[in-house]
């Protein structure tokens, strides 16, 4: 089990912003190369996003999260920094607390909090 306080490192600071859809952030694998099999739900206070509605783009791709699976895993590396975008509704101005919840293959589902405020 990795304390919340280690994955919550995963986000990158000062990368929260609005988009035309919804919202995205950034994330950075601090901590062990992984694969990962399953992301979402993302939650910002009452509202709810999965499935269709989040997306990662990598550097080589962009993967929708109903495509992750165990069978079609996307693989993590330390160091390497990705985006995930939200589509939804804008978030507010001021600070956020958004819940991520992913799945990797290694260690099965990780949540932790992101605190920051759209730029």
């Amino acid at each position: 089990m990795i304390p919340s306080f280690l994955l919550a490192k995963l986000y990158v600071k000062g990368s929260l912003k609005n988009t035309a859809s919804g919202f995205e952030f950034d994330l950075k694998n601090i901590i062990d190369s992984t694969m990962l099999i399953g992301i979402g739900p993302i939650s910002v206070g009452e509202k709810i996003y999965e499935g269709n509605a989040i997306e990662m783009k990598l550097a080589d791709r962009t993967v929708n999260g109903v495509e992750l699976s165990g069978s079609n895993p996307v693989p993590i590396r330390v160091g390497v920094p990705f985006k995930v975008s939200v589509c939804g509704e804008n978030l507010e101005a001021g600070e956020q607390k958004i819940t991520v919840v992913a799945t990797t293959s290694e260690i099965g589902k990780i949540k932790f909090d992101i605190h920051d405020q759209p730029a």
